[in-house]
């Protein structure tokens, strides 16, 4: 049979955490039947009750001319009645498949013209241009039926009547609520997602040749490292033994390194896009039950008003990152209330309410559809 709501990227992996493991699967667990059309990787992923059908891995420029053309042909194809979007590319075939009578969701990861702007490579000129073009196409992605921002922030930019903001929280697992104390955990610190210098890859490379960071703990990273950003400094760090990057892990594999760490590590640097988001893996520390370190940015702050389970250091200070640590190894009763706090704040960021909004969008947009009335 037909799918009934197709999801569609040409840039992210099929595996992806938001597009997939979360949205996609919250519609099929709620009925739907659903298609994934995404970038193939070689990792895996659970079950979901997705179908998944992949696309090629393609450099940018021919992402661009060729992977969206695809994946527009595989929507229309597909004949479902709603098509999810997910990338910024696939902004100019909202019309299109307006046209072709399908029911139209743009995605808003992030905030575009923020991320233009964050862009230290391209020349003031450049970036004005850039900014001006990526406002003219969050216009055009203003027409879809609705517009799903990862915050509220990113969403002011679209019209109030279409605009729903879904929160990266996590997806509930069985596997944190049987997770081991976090004395009894291995003396580690751990980062999970991209690594890039806006994300403090030189900060985590450099904090482990502090004198403060405690000799006997070690950083643990997995995730891909953006092909712009340098890493001599990384491995550097790990010639020291204190730091280990893992590479590029599925989801879940991410999640189960947190089970086995004591500290979650966020050392973003202040841009327009990382003061305005909520890094998921702010929130997968909560549910592993791990303290916090984490860059001292107003909107996390705000956030987690009243956790006292996370220790804010300037961003872009390695010293202090240090600092922190040798803090949760010299005092483990601190390690361990932050811990407990963490536990109890996870409840309030999980992923089952968000899924649950997500799924009365659908219905609303498409009524009758999930009961099949409308297949």
């Amino acid at each position: 049979m037909n799918p009934q709501i197709v999801h569609v990227s040409s840039a992210h992996p099929w595996v992806d955490n938001r597009v997939h493991l979360r949205e996609a699967a919250a519609a099929a667990a709620a009925g739907y039947r659903v298609r994934l059309i995404a970038v193939a990787s070689p990792l895996t992923a659970p079950e979901t009750g997705v179908e998944v059908v992949t696309i090629p891995v393609r450099r940018r420029a021919r992402r661009m001319a060729v992977s969206t053309v695809q994946a527009l042909v595989l929507a229309l194809r597909s004949r479902a009645r709603i098509v999810h979007l997910h990338d910024p590319e696939l902004i100019w075939t909202i019309p299109v498949l307006r046209l072709a009578g399908r029911i139209v969701v743009y995605d808003a990861h992030e905030d575009l013209p923020d991320q233009v702007r964050g862009k230290d490579y391209l020349t003031p000129r450049q970036r004005a241009v850039f900014a001006a073009l990526s406002r003219a196409l969050l216009v055009l992605a203003g027409t879809a039926h609705r517009v799903v921002t990862a915050t509220e922030w990113t969403g002011r930019r679209f019209p109030a009547d279409r605009r729903l903001a879904i929160h990266n929280f996590p997806l509930g697992r069985p596997e944190d609520d049987r997770q081991r104390p976090v004395l009894e955990r291995d003396a580690v610190v751990a980062h999970v997602g991209v690594l890039s210098h806006d994300r403090g890859i030189d900060v985590l490379a450099r904090a482990v040749h502090e004198e403060e960071f405690p000799a006997d703990w070690r950083l643990e990273m997995v995730g891909s490292i953006d092909r712009a950003t340098p890493v001599e400094q990384l491995r550097r760090a790990e010639a020291t033994g204190r730091a280990h990057h893992g590479g590029v892990v599925g989801p879940m594999e991410a999640r189960d390194l947190l089970l086995r760490a004591r500290i979650g590590v966020v050392p973003f640097l202040r841009t327009p896009v990382n003061d305005q988001i909520f890094p998921t893996k702010l929130f997968e520390y909560l549910a592993a039950g791990l303290a916090v370190i984490a860059s001292d940015i107003p909107l996390w702050r705000g956030l987690l008003d009243g956790v006292e389970c996370v220790s804010f250091v300037p961003p872009g200070d390695p010293a202090a990152v240090a600092r922190a640590v040798r803090r949760y190894a010299d005092d483990p009763a601190l390690l361990e209330r932050h811990s407990a706090e963490a536990r109890r704040a996870a409840r309030r960021f999980t992923w089952a309410p968000e899924a649950a909004r997500l799924v009365r969008m659908y219905d609303e947009l498409a009524p009758g559809l999930r009961t099949g009335e409308g297949s």
